[in-house]
């Protein structure tokens, strides 16, 4: 592929153009063309060929660390079903789509991500978003801006490839432990999420992932933690994962005003507007459990 306003040429990997901006990025699209490039731990689940007892209990602990959270909240989903009300067939854009396709048949879709996974589209680095203004009416980023640099760069590149009143469905992280390793830089409580989307409106955001879920988390990070030797740590770890699924059937009965200050994760969805809301009011949808009683 060559841009036609700066002449650089960008490979292809199989049918996948590598977009990747050499001067800005962690990324090199050499790490494509000469080496298997990105694939972080969420990646690749579906390709484990071992026939081996470990692949047996591998499978067994990706279904424990996976039970599902009992907190049920606006998911992506409604969001699609939300903008088609609006848009009846919308362009998509999923940014960070790990493997995963969202919407159907009548949806404009197109998924980026920085590893060459099943149903990715486009490889590109979200700081550098390789599409003109205005290209989308809907940007689903989840898991995602917790592993980029910047997310503020990231969330104005949102606004940029937005149609001035389009629409963004994000979920981020806020109190759990690091995953996938060097690539992993930040967490947002729930207030500091909605000031990242200040340059939307709110039509819903909330916990996405409640304190049963973190207290599995911290769990299993405490006994990863123990001085013991490493065969008992591993043993310990199993049970330790084995108790998730109760822990996150917790997350839906244990919904007391802290739990928002205490969340496993936060989503957003809201619409773009033409100027940022002011931190004043960002500090007024607080919601916590420091509410100023009334």
């Amino acid at each position: 592929m060559k841009c036609t306003f700066c002449n650089t040429v960008f490979p292809l990997v199989g049918d996948v153009p590598i977009l990747i901006n050499d001067d800005n990025s962690v990324f090199a699209i050499a790490d494509y063309v000469d080496q298997p490039g990105y694939t972080g731990d969420s990646y690749g689940r579906d390709w484990d060929r071992t026939n081996s007892v470990k692949r047996y209990f591998r499978r067994i602990f990706r279904k424990l660390a996976d039970a599902p959270s009992s907190l049920r909240h606006f998911g992506d989903e409604e969001a699609i079903a939300h903008v088609r009300r609006f848009f009846p067939s919308p362009r998509i854009l999923v940014v960070g789509a790990g493997g995963r396709r969202h919407g159907d048949h009548s949806d404009r879709v197109a998924c980026v991500d920085v590893a060459l996974g099943p149903g990715v589209d486009v490889i590109a680095d979200s700081h550098d978003l390789p599409f003109p203004d205005g290209s989308f009416d809907l940007i689903i980023a989840i898991a995602l801006l917790e592993h980029v640099a910047d997310p503020p760069r990231c969330v104005d590149e949102f606004c940029r490839v937005l149609r001035s009143d389009g629409f963004v469905y994000a979920i981020t992280p806020f109190l759990q432990p690091v995953h996938m390793g060097a690539y992993d830089f930040t967490r947002y409580t729930p207030l500091g999420h909605r000031r990242l989307f200040r340059r939307f409106d709110v039509i819903d955001a909330g916990p996405a992932l409640g304190v049963g879920t973190v207290a599995a988390w911290i769990l299993s990070s405490f006994v990863q933690s123990m001085p013991v030797p490493a065969v008992l740590r591993r043993v310990l770890a199993a049970v330790a994962l084995s108790c998730r699924p109760l822990l996150r059937l917790l997350d839906r009965p244990l919904s007391a005003p802290a739990y928002i200050d205490a969340s496993g994760g936060n989503f957003f969805f809201g619409r773009q507007r033409s100027e940022a809301i002011s931190d004043r009011a960002v500090i007024r949808e607080y919601r916590g459990a420091f509410s100023t009683p009334k």
